[in-house]
């Protein structure tokens, strides 16, 4: 199942789509997934590990400060809704 969530989770950040929601909601939907992905089970060096490579993707598409720092905001207010252990790091 962890299998699934990670495959998700890689082709949903390799697959470009546009997307009309604020960094603030999208910020809140990958800490909902990277926390269901903790709660089914998968390690969680292995979780920062995709988040890893979701943020250098993000950053290298160019957003600014503002946009990255709203994602973070979106990111550890769903987290600890969720009473997950995750946060991010600037």
């Amino acid at each position: 199942m962890s299998r699934c969530f990670l495959l998700v989770t890689v082709l949903s950040v390799l697959m470009p789509i546009e997307v009309q929601a604020s960094r603030n909601d999208f910020g809140m939907g990958v800490a909902a997934t990277a926390c269901a992905m903790l709660d089914s089970g998968m390690r969680q060096r292995k979780v920062e590990k995709v988040l890893d490579l979701l943020e250098r993707q993000i950053i290298a598409s160019g957003i600014s400060t503002r946009q990255q720092n709203e994602m973070a905001r979106g990111f550890n207010f769903q987290a600890s809704r969720n009473n997950c252990r995750l946060r991010y790091r600037n």
